[in-house]
């Protein structure tokens, strides 16, 4: 069979498809577009989101800065007042001083805490014929005690018998003094405290 016709047509001399067509871009506009709403989107969401914590946040503020008022409104209406502070302050230094006399005076270590007739009545028992007493001073701690003894050796004898005693024991005399009178008898002092016996 013969042919008729020819095809002058060839493949190169076809024009080269285009990369960017119509749909093409059409499409790549479209996946713009939703990636677009997405990311506005999301971008509400967070907005949103921190709008609710920064609400939250003022609300707080706003009760912590109500609270403050109220406090400080009640700080300055409990302002102490002088004269009230005063007295608590002369409450305060009475007590302080029965405390302080109580305690005084239930101190068994104290020497005028046991009383004067404890100390009478030691004295008795410790009873020596040739010491007599002039003159017995018990106060604040110290004692002083003056007299006449027949022998200057009856006045150390005497006074070692305190160790017995429960009023006197553990009692430390820094002044001890003996003179011999016109009589021929010997006075003492013996005193706790400093400067009796001078």
């Amino acid at each position: 069979m013969a042919k008729h016709s020819i095809n002058l047509l060839q493949l190169d001399l076809l024009p080269a498809k285009a990369l960017w067509t119509l749909s093409r871009v059409v499409g790549l506009w479209l996946v713009t577009l939703v990636v677009m709403v997405a990311l506005i989107f999301i971008a509400q969401l967070q907005l949103n989101r921190l709008n609710a914590e920064f609400d939250r946040e003022n609300s707080i503020s706003s009760k912590q800065k109500a609270q403050l008022q109220t406090l400080e409104s009640a700080i300055g209406a409990n302002r102490k007042d002088a004269e009230l502070l005063a007295q608590l302050n002369t409450v305060k230094l009475v007590i302080a001083n029965k405390q302080h006399l109580h305690q005084q005076l239930t101190d068994p270590t104290q020497t005028y805490s046991a009383g004067f007739s404890n100390a009478m009545a030691e004295l008795a028992a410790l009873h020596n014929n040739n010491i007599f007493l002039k003159g017995v001073n018990i106060g604040n701690g110290d004692m002083t005690f003056s007299g006449v003894a027949r022998t200057p050796d009856a006045v150390p004898n005497w006074l070692s018998g305190f160790e017995s005693s429960t009023f006197l024991s553990g009692k430390r005399f820094i002044n001890f003094s003996l003179t011999e009178n016109e009589q021929q008898l010997t006075e003492f002092v013996v005193s706790s405290a400093p400067g009796k016996g001078e």
